[in-house]
């Protein structure tokens, strides 16, 4: 299970960090918001983007990208 965070602006950014995972601290910030829970949001993004969301996850704890 994740957990969506969102950043309106001119572009909205997503941020998805693993249920019971240490948020990041810019999620601390000004404009982060909670915005729910998904299983996963692999099969949501672009097939190039898959295996980079899998290692980036495992390495950073969390996973940034810009809403389609």
């Amino acid at each position: 299970m994740l957990n969506l965070f969102r950043k309106d602006g001119e572009l909205v950014s997503l941020c998805a960090v693993p249920d019971g995972g240490a948020l990041p601290h810019f999620l601390h910030g000004a404009g982060w918001a909670f915005a729910g829970k998904v299983a996963d949001i692999a099969e949501q993004l672009p097939a190039a983007e898959r295996a980079t969301f899998r290692e980036v996850l495992r390495e950073t704890g969390y996973y940034v990208f810009v809403a389609a």
